[in-house]
């Protein structure tokens, strides 16, 4: 059988290779702990590192009779350093001739051993029966093959296994490296190269290293280059945690020392990637989790990441288990890094709710157009403007809403507020923290049921009035002395958002001190009406008989008015700077500059030219609309296609 081999590795001239086992420990170890591709890659791909490779080639091939070959360019390994390091089950490589823990380090000294307890070899025969193993070191190659059935039924009585050597100690012009191929391979489905380039950045952090670089084939082709960051690969960063951190000190003495990236999605990460997942020099050793923290809430489904905690390696026990899965928390070493985990996890959790939270209200306020904080506006008593925060505040914490509903949600209460009924209607949420978004639609979907029954009542009495502006037009009414003062009477007939129409006699004089009336032509002498919304915004109205065609000149004199008084209106966080301007007429002038002109204004929500037959025959759908809505909704009250998604922009009473 030849000499025995020493721990130190010393040659003593053997001629044999020999592989000492319990067969029931391969099966265990070999089969039920490996029985998935990616983790046989990963040991592959591990021992190519701990040979400090540079280029490592994993090729799968399921054309025909299925392999999987890995190609490292390391060191290679001598016949006695197959024995010594390949074939001996159970080498822990930590553990020096005193029975002492070290930290292993690769042959170059340049590397981190990331294997460690000398079982990964018996992760081939989880998927394969057969493997060949082809190493070349300094010149000489050796090459033996692995069959599992001789394995598990050796051919003697002693708990060994003899491998068959197909070329022993040959001399070679190639260069140092090695080559496993896996045949016989138990699998009925093809190989996902896709996959395995995922579970392998998810398994190391040794990807984007200069000096180590592993490409994947498929059939030959479909080449992948594994990088770190592919761990994240099918995840739309919303927020990310770089460690360490310094936002704030911790007791652990440990803290300073733990590197790695947390991060939270748009959207829940997929199940096996929610939590924190702990690597050490490189290699995962603990899955995601959340370490104690109970992840109740739906905002934990978001949050995965990875945290290198090398120190582990320096405890005076071990406390990897075998299959890299998780730590042994029992371990007092082990249960302190637990808590600081556990403490991690729930910053990082409330950090993300704050994070987002700021994000929706920028968001909201721009979908929107409106301050979140719009109920600070109101002229109520204290308990409803406080209910109308809570409601705000009930759509901003609702989970699995999407930032477009909750614009529309606010907007529609908002716009809803001012309406006794409702505020009366929403009493029933002023002991809620927090609703659910379907509730909280299903409660708007009642109060609009409400609101257009008392909408109703008042648009036929507006239908009349519309008639009495028809009569206006027809008649070519005087601005000053007819149209004047029914505008003044029913602005909604203008814009539904200005019901509120009050005179600015503040700015009305600044206006006119700089616009003289005699310094102005006669059709354009004075603008008529400088009005407030509830909304706060101010309008500036100009109407012209109802004969006359507005003109370009007519807008470039409604532009410098808007300048103006926007320039003269000061800056408030509940007041927008916002100020637009309608021009009203008989009609439009044909010129082209002017048609140009109207049109660019109004995208930009600056100046609007109507005329009075457009307003009539707007103000007539608007309502007509609004009738057969209510009629409608009466007819289908157990249907769900009212929604709150367009907010309603309701005439005042």
């Amino acid at each position: 059988m030849g000499n025995e081999v020493t721990e130190t590795g010393e040659e003593n001239n053997l001629t044999e290779l020999i592989m000492r086992f319990d067969p029931s420990t391969i099966e265990h170890l070999g089969i039920q702990m490996y029985s998935t591709l990616p983790p046989v890659i990963a040991e592959l791909v591990s021992n190519a590192y701990d040979a400090d490779a540079k280029k490592v080639e994993v090729h799968l091939n399921d054309e025909g009779e299925k392999s999987i070959q890995v190609i490292d360019d390391g060191h290679g390994m001598s016949f006695d350093d197959i024995n010594i390091k390949f074939l001996k089950i159970g080498r822990n490589r930590r553990r020096n001739k005193q029975k002492q823990f070290t930290i292993q380090k690769t042959e170059s000294g340049k590397r981190f051993a990331i294997g460690k307890k000398g079982l990964g070899k018996l992760s081939f025969f989880g998927i394969a029966k057969t493997v060949e193993v082809e190493t070349i070191r300094d010149g000489i190659k050796n090459v033996f093959k692995l069959e599992w059935d001789n394995i598990i039924n050796p051919a003697n009585s002693e708990e060994s296994y003899k491998p068959e050597i197909l070329k022993n100690k040959e001399s070679t012009q190639e260069p140092s490296g090695t080559k496993i191929t896996l045949t016989n391979i138990q699998r009925k489905t093809g190989f996902d190269p896709e996959n395995i380039e995922y579970n392998l950045a998810k398994t190391f952090e040794i990807f984007n290293e200069n000096d180590f670089e592993t490409k994947i084939f498929h059939n030959g082709k479909d080449e992948r280059i594994v990088k770190n960051e592919m761990k994240f690969k099918g995840i739309d960063i919303e927020f990310e945690w770089i460690f360490p951190s310094n936002k704030k000190s911790s007791d652990y003495k440990y803290s300073t020392q733990i590197g790695g990236k947390i991060v939270s999605g748009v959207e829940t990460v997929p199940a096996n990637m929610k939590g924190i997942a702990l690597l050490s020099r490189g290699k995962l050793v603990n899955a995601h989790e959340f370490y104690d923290n109970t992840a109740s809430s739906f905002g934990y489904a978001y949050i995965t990441g990875f945290l290198d905690v090398s120190f582990i390696d320096e405890w005076s026990k071990d406390v990897i288990s075998t299959n890299r899965k998780s730590l042994n928390w029992e371990d007092e070493d082990a249960r302190k890094l637990r808590d600081y985990l556990n403490t991690v996890v729930r910053d990082i959790y409330n950090d993300r709710k704050e994070k987002k939270k700021e994000k929706q209200i920028q968001e909201i306020e721009k979908v929107a157009g409106i301050n979140i904080e719009w109920y600070r506006q109101l002229q109520l008593p204290k308990y409803e403007c406080g209910l109308a925060k809570k409601m705000t505040d009930s759509i901003l914490n609702s989970e699995g809403i999407t930032t477009q509903k909750q614009a529309e949600l606010v907007k529609y209460v908002k716009d809803s507020f001012q309406f006794e009924a409702f505020r009366e209607f929403a009493n029933e949420l002023d002991s809620v923290d927090a609703i659910e978004s379907d509730k909280l639609i299903q409660l708007m979907k009642e109060w609009e049921l409400i609101e257009n029954r008392e909408m109703y009542k008042l648009a036929i009495g507006r239908i009349q009035t519309i008639e009495k502006f028809k009569k206006l037009i027809d008649s070519n009414a005087y601005e000053v002395k007819e149209i004047h003062p029914f505008f003044e009477k029913f602005p909604w007939i203008l814009d539904p958002r200005i019901n509120m129409f009050k005179h600015e006699l503040q700015y009305a004089q600044i206006l006119k001190e700089n616009y003289p009336d005699e310094n102005l032509e006669g059709k354009n002498r004075r603008i008529d009406f400088l009005c407030t919304s509830v909304s706060n915004h101010k309008f500036i109205i100009e109407l012209k008989r109802p004969n006359h065609n507005v003109t370009k000149e007519d807008i470039e004199q409604a532009k410098d008015y808007r300048s103006f008084i926007e320039e003269k209106i000061p800056n408030d966080k509940f007041s927008p700077n916002k100020v637009i301007a309608y021009i009203v007429g008989g009609g439009i002038s044909d010129d082209r500059l002017t048609k140009e002109e109207i049109t660019t204004q109004q995208q930009a929500d600056k100046i609007y030219v109507k005329t009075f037959i457009q307003l009539l025959e707007d103000a007539r759908n608007y309502h007509r609309e609004f009738l057969t809505k209510y009629d409608d909704m009466i007819m289908n009250k157990n249907t769900s296609h009212i929604s709150p998604s367009t907010p309603p922009q309701s005439p005042p009473r």
